[in-house]
């Protein structure tokens, strides 16, 4: 620690807290420090061991600029460096925590590797292919990517059109350190990404809490699997959409530790 090293491929990780280990997972184009910034870590972190980490291609993670660290099946290869950073911390079971990219990557988890976990939460995502609404969001973000590589200026003027507003400093040096090329290697993989099947659901074997916002084009797969795995349920956060679910940390957390609580039992 705190790197991993998972084939040639080193993801960045943290520990922070005490109690049961519970990892937690980010969307894309996020890192650890979002955890932080949302409140997750402070409300969270005296009851349970924190299992944080940058996902390969974000963060202080390694980004390969090759197809082949993220496809054919991103969110597998992703669930290995998970795996890879519970055998590094010598974790037989922990919890897991995942929203958007980070619940792509909990199903396969759940589904390949559930003697590893305890229970899974998992938000804005499903297990079945990425809705339209999802494909079409993902590729006009491909297309901002490619402008940010070719025109980084034009890209951030774009930005501010969209906003309505300039960007701030601190909005603009963000921006100055994404990685174009790694993000559409990742979203490309996701849109490609083979659905899991209800024959797969019906085998994991340990409690989910699955939710998305009441307008997150994920939700409808998301409710579904909730008929084919044993222990799960759906919540659908009233009012919120993909970008504002993760927000609520004040619904989020309470419904976690609840959660966590009644399956330690």
């Amino acid at each position: 620690m705190p790197y991993v090293n998972n084939h040639g491929i080193r993801i960045y990780c943290e520990v922070e807290g005490q109690g049961p280990p519970l990892v937690l997972a980010t969307g894309a184009n996020a890192d650890l420090t979002t955890w932080r910034k949302t409140g997750y870590v402070e409300a969270l972190k005296d009851d349970f061991q924190l299992i944080l980490f940058d996902a390969r291609g974000h963060g202080r993670s390694d980004k390969p600029h090759v197809a082949s660290a993220y496809s054919p099946n991103v969110a597998a290869i992703m669930a290995g460096d998970v795996i890879a950073i519970l055998d590094d911390l010598r974790i037989s079971k922990a919890d897991y925590f995942g929203y958007s990219m980070g619940a792509l990557v909990g199903f396969r988890l759940a589904t390949w590797h559930g003697s590893r976990f305890r229970s899974f939460i998992l938000g804005g995502g499903s297990p079945y292919r990425m809705p339209d609404a999802g494909v079409e969001a993902l590729q006009e973000m491909i297309e901002g990517y490619d402008l940010l590589r070719t025109a980084p200026d034009a890209f951030l003027r774009r930005q501010e059109r969209v906003l309505g507003r300039p960007l701030s400093s601190g909005e603009k040096k963000w921006w100055s350190d994404v990685d174009p090329v790694m993000l559409t290697l990742i979203l490309r993989s996701i849109i490609d990404l083979p659905p899991l099947t209800d024959q797969e659901l019906s085998a994991v074997s340990v409690p989910c809490l699955l939710f998305c916002g009441e307008f997150d084009g994920w939700g409808g797969g998301a409710k579904e699997s909730v008929n084919h795995i044993r222990q799960a349920r759906f919540v659908a956060l009233k009012g919120l959409d993909h970008m504002t679910a993760m927000s609520r940390t004040d619904l989020l957390v309470l419904s976690i530790k609840e959660f966590l609580a009644e399956v330690s039992k």
